[in-house]
Order: structure tokens, then C-alpha cells, then sequence
């Protein structure tokens, strides 16, 4: 089963596609769709054309997006749910489904510890995979996690 994981960003959206099956996974391919565009009509078109390149591109069976996080920035988190509905609809669109875990439950499912850092989670990212090199930037290895606990949640 191909997994498509998504970290929503306004700047940088975090992909990645695994392939699950029973206890073994493997990372297909993996990357950002950076936005350059100033106003949020034209980043969404451009995150929206990314998604449809990542769609057209590559067998997927199961998209799961990230849900959004609180944090301390209204206008942030305001931007980042009008990225999160346009993902949505356009997965909507395309698969008719998808599913979302918030950064709590992945780390739970990748660490045993849902208050666990970046770093552990992205060790444990590598781990999983059979990586030595570090995955950089984050937002590639958050939603890499994102659709390895997926796959566990659904074993």
C-alpha cells in the first residue's frame, strides 16, 4: 500500500510516499512544495499544482495530512488552516478520503512518547527506514512520520 504522508506548511509543505506492507516499509520518494508567490490566492495555486504533480506522478492508495498544532501566532495558524483546507479539498477531489493524526499521535506511534522532540522523532524516522544520512529539512521528515504512523495505526 502506497501512503502518501502530508505536513502542511505555508511555505514549505512537507511530502512523502511510503510503501507499507506488514512490517516492512520503504520510502518511495520524498520532498517540499515550496510556495515563492508574496499573496495566499497565488501560494495556494502553487501548493495545489505541486499536489497535482505528486498525484499524476505516483500510485498512491491512502493520503494522511497533519493536523494542525496550536501555537502562540493567530494569523499564522489562520494561514496555515486556509493551506490545510485547500490540501483537503484537492486530496477530496482526487481520492475521495483521507486521514489525519495531530503531531501528538505520531510521535506517540514513532516514539512510545507523544511529547517527544523533533529530533527523536526524526531518529526514529531513519530508523525505521534504514537511513544513516540526516533528512533535512524537517517538514520532509514530519510528514515521512506522518505516514509511517498510518501504516502503523493500520497493520
Amino acid at each position: 500500500m502506497n501512503i502518501l504522508g502530508i505536513d502542511p506548511g505555508s511555505h514549505n509543505c512537507g511530502y512523502a510516499i511510503i510503501n507499507g506492507e506488514k512490517n516492512n516499509i520503504n520510502l518511495i520518494e520524498a520532498g517540499l512544495i515550496k510556495t515563492k508567490s508574496v499573496n495566499l490566492k497565488d501560494q495556494i495555486i502553487e501548493l495545489i499544482s505541486g499536489l497535482d504533480i505528486i498525484f499524476k506522478s505516483n500510485k498512491i492508495d491512502t493520503v494522511v495530512v497533519e493536523n494542525i498544532f496550536y501555537a502562540y501566532n493567530p494569523k499564522s495558524v489562520l494561514k496555515l488552516a486556509q493551506f490545510r483546507g485547500a490540501i483537503i479539498c484537492k486530496v477530496m477531489q482526487e481520492f475521495g478520503n483521507f486521514y489525519e493524526y495531530t503531531p501528538l499521535q505520531v510521535k506517540k506511534s514513532l516514539t512510545g512518547n507523544g511529547k517527544a522532540d523533533k529530533m527523536q522523532v526524526s531518529f526514529m524516522v531513519r530508523k525505521i527506514l534504514g537511513i544513516k544520512n540526516e533528512i533535512k529539512p524537517l517538514d520532509i521528515t514530519d510528514a515521512i512520520a506522518i505516514a509511517i504512523a498510518h501504516h502503523n495505526f493500520n497493520r
